[in-house]
């Protein structure tokens, strides 16, 4: 794979109003009974959700046992077998004093390191949107739809300096991001050089020196024994040696949707691949996109996506060759102003964060 292109396969599709809204009322409905939204909160996400073209988890349907989907697309497991491994055994479940710190269900508060819960700068959805245990992560949603989908909410999408916070276990200085140098890409290559290289779930004793994001998180591997029937005994006839559907083809915006499939797990299902903070899938499964500060006011709590864009975190597909660790600063094949990237994929989805007090 090459690193002219920020995913390898990643070739830049935009969507288009070809493209037919895909999810349903019931989700929408699920998103905003789980979330607690109300009155006019929740009419406008579940406008968002069912009328923003493309947008989709690439399943079709509730029925919590199937694992193929639309579009191609056949999922790694099932949410039902999710919900029997980490929520039926209590594994994952609600925390009160986070949820009152944050104001919001399943979201994380993160501090500065050494500092308690209560005293954090910011809250991070703990899953992938719709932030829902267990549930199929949305892809196909270009930032400038998953800013209004977060501002519906009552929340922002998350920018590089909080996602980054919430992987390594505590927020950092502004510092660390060089905003003295001016050229971008020199910015990049001295934070690259001397950024601290961990992963979300190193705190975990039996994974401190892990370096392979397959097995542990939802990388592609032929090899990982959680995938379950029929995938397990088919992987060939459904996937390439990389982890792509059989028969994706990515030539334009319309045969990209329809055929390159969204190969995902449920979130959380990975149990172990998680923070410090309880935030799940910060590598593996969906890339995230993210807004990317240019100077420390952009950092600001309360502001508004007013720099670029990143794509944080891994894609399904093993790249030994592309860095993955928490504060890896990515190429900048897809910066562009937050407002207007329409940039889409079938494995690209966000997360959200809020605030909830001043920051340094």
């Amino acid at each position: 794979m090459t690193k002219t292109c920020w995913f390898g396969i990643f070739l830049g599709v935009a969507l288009s109003n070809g493209l037919h809204a895909a999810e349903s009322m019931e989700f929408a409905n699920k998103v905003a009974e789980v979330h607690k939204l109300r009155g006019q909160q929740a009419v406008q996400l579940k406008k968002l959700l069912t009328g923003t073209y493309g947008l989709t988890r690439n399943i079709g349907t509730e029925d919590l046992s199937q694992v193929r989907g639309t579009n191609n697309s056949w999922h790694m497991a099932s949410r039902q077998s999710c919900i029997d491994k980490v929520i039926k055994t209590g594994l994952i479940q609600q925390n009160p004093e986070s949820e009152k710190i944050c104001g919001s269900p399943w979201m994380a508060p993160v501090a500065k390191r050494g500092e308690p819960a209560s005293r954090a700068q910011y809250c991070i959805d703990q899953f992938e949107f719709p932030n829902i245990p267990c549930e199929y992560p949305v892809v196909w949603t270009p930032a400038a739809a998953a800013k209004q989908i977060c501002e519906a909410m009552g929340k922002r999408v998350c920018n590089s300096h909080e996602w980054e916070g919430a992987c390594s276990g505590s927020a950092r200085s502004k510092d660390s991001y060089a905003f003295h140098i001016s050229d971008r890409t020199a910015r990049r290559a001295y934070v690259n050089q001397s950024r601290e290289r961990t992963w979300a779930f190193q705190f975990l004793p039996t994974l401190a020196r892990q370096r392979d994001t397959r097995g542990v998180c939802g990388v592609f591997s032929s090899d990982d024994p959680e995938i379950e029937s029929p995938m397990r005994e088919n992987l060939s006839q459904y996937f390439t040696a990389n982890g792509k559907s059989k028969g994706c083809d990515n030539s334009g915006a319309s045969t990209t949707y329809k055929t390159c499939g969204t190969n995902t797990w449920p979130s959380g299902f990975k149990y172990e691949c998680r923070s410090e903070k309880e935030v799940f899938d910060l590598h593996g499964n969906l890339a995230e996109v993210v807004s990317l500060p240019s100077t420390p006011d952009q950092i600001a709590n309360g502001k508004d996506q007013i720099g670029g864009t990143e794509r944080k975190g891994s894609f399904f597909v093993y790249r030994p060759d592309y860095p993955d660790d928490c504060h890896v600063r990515q190429p900048y094949e897809h910066f562009g102003p937050y407002a207007t990237d329409k940039m889409a994929y079938y494995q690209e989805g966000f997360r959200c964060c809020k605030d909830v007090s001043e920051g340094d």
